[in-house]
């Protein structure tokens, strides 16, 4: 069920709000202002903009604001003229990319694909405390924050509650479960009353496969928060300093594996974690072959002594899995850094290795 106008123009207000800077909503929404016969709002909005882009340096967007503000009759001839002089004498200017805030999500869609997006929507009301996404469950929704804040958290496997972030207007969740169509990583609850856009996976799965960019820029959202989750709920990492943490979240990569492909790369600057899935480790041994399962958390990576899978192993995706592929100096630092870090390695290898030497598989 598509949104009504006046929802829409409720949602557009609200990223108006988070992203002041961007077009893509500016434009649609003085658009629905005027259709709705509030000019005097259409033409005050586009003067707004018009100020914001010229301190910029987006001389040409202020100039195309300014002729808005003229269509629309704006009585401040003054201004107008004053911006318009301004803009037209530093149309060479460079521009301050790092200083507009945009909406990534649709930033390489056009205004009425955005539009046409952001329509598909349902606006939902959330109280504070309530959670709409609890980790472990199965749900496909994705969400867009339009006013309040959220926190996302995990509960780790030693029984506590770790925050991981603090979501607040124009800011999304729900995207690995749409993306990837696993189970929810983490819980996000409102902090405060909440108002979000709710989604359905089909929408996310029409935008990533109509605008490979958009879809890039989802992607690279669920790698970071995907990374970011298993730095805290492994406990390879508990001891592990905040800058470590992001360090690891801006070098590591996500890969996407299908059942049967084999897990051992041969690269030898990485190391791997099992951030989702269940893989089968095999051996041949006397003529017959000793297997294993290994599940979420599970370390490997031949690159590495320590880490080296029993020599003639094999490593194969029993079912499709999601892996972190951690650059190996990041494990040496770690090594050094952190007194634990090691040794809880070198138990866990043990442990891996005297499983993978059980019953022979039938």
């Amino acid at each position: 069920m598509s949104l009504n106008e006046q929802e829409l123009t409720y949602a557009y207000q609200g990223l108006l709000h988070a992203f002041p800077e961007d077009l893509h909503i500016a434009r649609p929404m003085i658009q629905m202002l005027q259709d709705r016969g509030d000019n005097e709002a259409a033409r005050d909005l586009a003067m707004d903009m018009a100020r914001r882009m010229l301190s910029l340096g987006y001389s040409t967007y202020a100039l195309a604001f300014i002729t808005i503000c003229e269509q629309l009759k704006h009585p401040d001839t003054d201004e107008i003229e004053s911006i318009k002089t301004m803009a037209e004498l530093t149309l060479s200017a460079t521009h301050q990319d790092d200083d507009v805030k945009m909406f990534e999500l649709i930033e390489t869609l056009s205004d009425s694909e955005a539009k046409d997006f952001l329509k598909k929507g349902s606006i939902l009301g959330i109280n504070e405390g309530e959670s709409i996404v609890k980790q472990g469950e199965i749900s496909r929704k994705f969400y867009l924050i339009l006013d309040g804040t959220m926190r996302v958290h995990v509960h780790s496997r030693t029984g506590q509650d770790i925050d991981l972030t603090n979501l607040k207007k124009g800011e999304f969740f729900g995207e690995f479960a749409c993306v990837y169509h696993l189970p929810r990583t983490a819980t996000v609850t409102a902090s405060s009353n909440v108002t979000v856009l709710e989604f359905d996976d089909t929408v996310i799965t029409e935008l990533v496969d109509t605008s490979p960019e958009a879809g890039e820029s989802l992607r690279g959202t669920v790698k970071r928060r995907m990374i970011a989750s298993v730095s805290h709920a492994h406990p390879i990492f508990s001891g592990i300093e905040d800058e470590d943490r992001a360090w690891l979240a801006d070098e590591a990569m996500l890969v996407e594996c299908q059942e049967g492909d084999s897990l051992l790369n041969e690269d030898g600057d990485y190391f791997y974690i099992l951030a989702f899935g269940k893989a089968k480790a095999c051996k041949k041994e006397g003529g017959k072959t000793q297997g294993c399962e290994l599940g979420v958390n599970a370390l490997y990576g031949n690159a590495s002594p320590i880490l080296a899978m029993p020599e003639g192993a094999t490593l194969t995706a029993a079912e499709r899995c999601l892996v972190c592929k951690v650059p190996l100096a990041i494990f040496d630092a770690f090594s050094k850094a952190y007194s634990g870090f090691e040794h809880w390695v070198e138990k866990h290898v043990e442990e891996r290795n005297t499983s993978c030497k059980g019953e022979p598989n039938k």
